[in-house]
């Protein structure tokens, strides 16, 4: 089964693309989990970005990565379907021309599963798939390199998966619907077990969520001012504490 024409419109507001780029920034993205060539990417997304260190280029890196999570995200709480997570066949590529760095994704297969009677079972799996085998393992390497902390990488993720399911509680009103897409943000963001994620004894995102009505003013600075933009987030934590 592949997804139809209309879901892969559906999927390009968040960045999903058929494009083929030839740019430096182009990459596969396993290839993002070897050290020497994270190095080199690294140093390019620094150039492009006009980062003032390589901390700074990763906590972008991981930001424009977390689209990747939304696409993956959407398709499972929406669609019932699992994207093929063959990170060895997902491309990131970036628009040279664009003086902003916003990478797309491209799946050289656009194949999916349909969720199986035990969706719970499903769901399970395709967190691990996603975050286990793919972006834990960039994020220690991430931390490796760069010795960035965890946290604020994890909260780089956490704010878009937010962002993503208060979108889609807002424009799916049906009741079934509504209830799972709930459900799984529910689930992915605080009920899921860290075993889903990798070598962790609680699900990393749990501590970022603080209720719909919660404080929204990150936790972590994500270093945003040390780009080009030389500017602070509206809920940079920094920000807040000198207003």
């Amino acid at each position: 089964m592949h997804l139809s024409a209309d879901e892969i419109k559906q999927l390009e507001k968040f960045r999903l693309s058929n494009n083929r780029t030839n740019s430096p920034l182009a990459i596969r993205i396993d290839r993002l989990l070897d050290e020497n060539e994270l190095i080199a990417y690294l140093q390019s997304v620094r150039q492009k970005i006009g980062a003032r260190n390589q901390a700074a280029a990763a906590s972008m890196l991981i930001k424009r990565h977390s689209f990747l999570v939304a696409i993956v995200l959407y398709a499972m709480s929406v669609w019932n379907k699992r994207l093929s997570l063959s990170f060895d066949r997902i491309w990131m590529e970036t628009d040279d021309e664009s003086e902003t760095w916003l990478p797309t994704f491209r799946f050289e297969s656009l194949e999916c599963t349909m969720a199986d009677e035990n969706r719970d079972k499903w769901r399970e799996k395709t967190i691990q798939l996603l975050f286990a085998e793919h972006i834990t393992l960039l994020i220690e390497q991430l931390r490796k390199i760069t010795n960035i902390s965890p946290l604020i990488l994890w909260e780089n993720i956490a704010i878009y998966i937010v962002w993503l399911y208060e979108t889609l509680l807002e424009e799916n009103k049906s009741v079934h619907l509504h209830n799972r897409i709930y459900d799984d943000f529910l689930f992915v963001i605080q009920e899921a077990d860290g075993r889903f994620f990798g070598p962790y004894s609680q699900n990393p995102l749990r501590r970022f969520w603080k209720g719909e009505k919660g404080d929204r003013r990150r936790s972590t600075c994500c270093l945003y001012y040390q780009t080009a933009a030389r500017s602070h987030c509206r809920t940079c934590p920094l920000r807040c504490e000198s207003s």
